[in-house]
């Protein structure tokens, strides 16, 4: 079934992307304001979600494929965790969301793909601001433990309930779309913590929220 579903979601990418175009040329002649033009808004917002879905299966697939090992290198992880921040925290403000960097003068390194590892953070930390309502608070928080680095993603939005906390990381769970919709953001996530033996536990944030916690340890554990 995984194969066919990847097979699928690569072949359809193109004409998805030529339906996209062909929408947009169409949007461009209508009148602004008009009901077809705000009509035409829809479907190209409803085709470029479904244009990320496709993306987001691609990504897992490759992801568990174990095709980027060959970009592990050691890291330090405080400049990854300060370039995240820094680039979330325009969209944090827009949301009227505090965001909040919370890390030691030093941490242990780990062995890593910086890239992938900031695509894993970024999914975490876009999900708890947008699911974070105005006024509450998103806190990017990193710690020494016992010798390797322990991240943590801590919200005061509504929180993942105890029985979806396993499916929410599966491919094509979908939760009312409280949480990560289709949740393949969450699963790049899991595919990625796979990929490079680190675990991910979803708990609840002291007072309410969410409380996500990557432990950078190598590990056997699977999420998902």
């Amino acid at each position: 079934v995984k194969g066919v579903c990847d097979n699928i979601a690569h072949d359809l990418r193109t004409p998805l992307t030529r339906l996209r175009a062909q929408l947009y040329r169409i949007r461009q002649q209508a009148v602004e304001g008009s009901a077809q033009a705000l009509q035409m808004d829809e479907v190209i917002g409803e085709t470029d979600t479904l244009m990320a879905r496709f993306r987001g299966l691609l990504r897992i697939s490759e992801l568990e494929d174990h095709q980027r090992r060959s970009g592990f290198v050691q890291l330090d992880p405080r400049p990854l965790l300060q370039e995240v921040y820094d680039f979330y925290l325009p969209l944090a403000e827009e949301g009227q969301v505090t965001l909040t960097l919370d890390m030691p003068e030093t941490l242990p390194g780990l062995t890593g793909d910086r890239a992938l590892l900031f695509e894993a953070l970024a999914n975490l930390l876009s999900n708890s601001i947008k699911f974070t309502p105005p006024g509450g608070e998103v806190i990017l928080r990193a710690v020494n433990d016992e010798g390797s680095p322990r991240i943590e993603v801590l919200d005061t939005g509504p929180g993942i309930p105890q029985a979806e906390r396993v499916a929410v990381f599966q491919r094509f769970y979908r939760s009312d779309d409280k949480y990560g919709g289709f949740g393949l953001g969450l699963s790049i996530v899991a595919a990625i913590v796979n990929l490079h033996g680190f675990s991910l536990d979803v708990g609840d944030r002291e007072g309410g929220g969410a409380k996500l916690t990557l432990h950078c340890r190598q590990s056997l554990i699977k999420v998902g």
